[in-house]
């Protein structure tokens, strides 16, 4: 390891261990299951605008978005970041403060209530690929950033990231995580904007850049005519925007603001600011081209991953104490969104799998024992070795963020919709629904032998069009024989 890299690698350890800290002194305040689950109901604004903000904003975003951008120009991200911040403007307008009034742990007791048991423990089963793979997106960062700016080992890297993750997340739960992500959310605005103006003045202004701003960059729909251009168009809007509506990460923050107007608020501002700052990637994709046109960044660096834009523009442009503030501002956005999924992936395995299996006829007994604040521990451990599992199988880390998202679109979108907002689905039709939607993606990546089966269109759209019919279809003949409950009988508040 250079003697360069000495400075920037002790500001990020002190910045990780910070994090740790505050997950140490969240541990402190966690006196029940509802504390560590939900940050008991109380977070004004600003902590739900930061931990929504920065739980989106992670390595799919920053390194995976700059990657694609430098690649296919605008429209190569349009599914994240664009997509991606319609899809918390919807929530914001349309489901926020209906998820607000409902006395709930986690979004899958939504199900559990409006459709039965067995419904919720399918609905919680299906939700945890998604975020599973989405830990691991961040951990590939992580990896990534290491290995190229302290020629670190990746898989030495790779454990070190799950570690701090799962040794934070454990401790203090979700109010560990909204505190982390608010701080969080500070250092990105600061790493991010630094490496801009920096890159900026480095590639000569806005002539240079203008200059060398490959042809279509900033194309945003498609240019070439006939139907399937379009059908690819509507697939990267669907996927990100629709497929994050479910999201129980989402849902927890809902949860946990003080009131609905608190939660609906600050849905819409993080999808605002994260439509702003989602810009960045893109002109720091435009930057390199300049510097690369310019002879001053060699392109051969990241010929092979476009994805390693972002470290080597990075360890290029600052000096050790600015690369060190930037790449902590960098893993600090990764750390938030990881600690986030894995946080969310195990409150569905503790609080809608577990415990209401295991504890269903002891509850007292279980509440008294704080059972379930201990098993959601053990399980947010489980889920980090999941996502270090998955993770190693594939690198790509923008392919992975979205199609993460769009297999939740194609399971959990339709049956999410009905379950908050009719009363004309039944259990069976639901769990048709999510089954069916699940079974078109297993079986396409089976026959590929691949996590993300290809055409990737056709496994965007067909897997909600199949729940949907499935749903509609099977509710209509077994309607007779459902005992579905209206969800403003069991868990609105009076």
């Amino acid at each position: 390891m250079s003697s360069n890299n000495i400075v920037p690698l002790a500001i990020i350890i002190f910045f990780i261990s910070s994090l740790v800290l505050v997950g140490h002194i969240a541990s402190k305040k966690i006196n029940s299951a509802e504390d560590y689950l939900v940050a008991n109901r109380g977070a004004p604004l600003f902590l739900v605008v930061g931990t929504v903000f920065a739980t989106f904003w992670g390595g799919g975003t920053i390194i995976g978005g700059s990657g694609s951008a430098f690649q296919d120009g605008l429209y190569g991200v349009i599914e994240d970041p664009f997509a991606a911040g319609l899809s918390l403007i919807i929530i914001g307008l349309f489901f926020v403060k209906t998820l607000r009034k409902l006395k709930i742990n986690s979004v899958g007791e939504i199900y559990t209530h409006r459709f039965g048991t067995t419904t919720g423990y399918v609905a919680s089963a299906v939700m945890i690929p998604t975020f599973v793979i989405w830990t691991a997106v961040q951990l590939l960062a992580v990896g990534k950033i290491f290995t190229v700016l302290f020629e670190f080992n990746f898989y030495l890297s790779y454990m070190i990231a799950l570690i701090v993750i799962v040794l934070f997340t454990y401790m203090g739960g979700l109010l560990a995580v909204i505190w982390t992500d608010f701080i969080q959310m500070i250092v990105i605005f600061i790493g991010l904007i630094l490496l801009l103006v920096i890159g900026y003045t480095a590639a000569g202004g806005l002539e240079e850049i203008v200059l060398h701003t490959p042809d279509n960059f900033w194309q945003f729909i498609p240019s070439e005519k006939g139907l399937m251009p379009w059908i690819t168009y509507i697939s990267m809007w669907a996927g990100m925007a629709l497929g994050n509506v479910s999201s129980p990460d989402i849902a927890q923050r809902a949860l946990m603001a003080k009131d609905g107007k608190t939660a609906q608020k600050g849905m819409i501002i993080s999808g605002s600011l994260y439509w702003i700052f989602g810009f960045i990637p893109v002109f720091l994709a435009l930057i390199a081209h300049t510097l690369i046109s310019t002879g001053v960044l060699d392109g051969n660096l990241f010929a092979q991953d476009s994805e390693l834009l972002i470290p080597y523009l990075a360890k290029e442009l600052l000096n050790p104490v600015l690369l060190g503030i930037f790449i902590s501002s960098l893993i600090g956005a990764i750390l938030s969104s990881a600690s986030t999924s894995l946080f969310a992936t195990a409150v569905i395995f503790s609080n809608d799998i577990i415990y209401p299996l295991f504890f269903k006829n002891k509850k007292e007994e279980a509440t008294d024992k704080n059972h379930l604040l201990k098993i959601t521990r053990y399980c947010v451990i489980l889920t980090g070795v999941l996502a270090a599992l998955v993770g190693l199988m594939s690198s790509n880390i923008y392919d992975m963020t979205v199609f993460a998202f769009t297999l939740q679109f194609g399971v959990l979108f339709f049956p999410f919709i009905v379950a908050l907002k009719t009363r004309w689905a039944t259990s069976y039709g639901v769990i048709a629904g999510m089954l069916g939607g699940l079974l078109v993606n297993v079986i396409g990546g089976a026959m590929q032998g691949a996590i993300i089966p290809e055409p990737w269109e056709f496994f965007t759209l067909v897997p909600p069009l199949v729940n949907i019919t499935l749903i509609v279809l099977v509710s209509f003949f077994t309607k007779k024989s459902d005992q579905s409950k209206p969800l403003e009988d069991l868990y609105f508040t009076k």
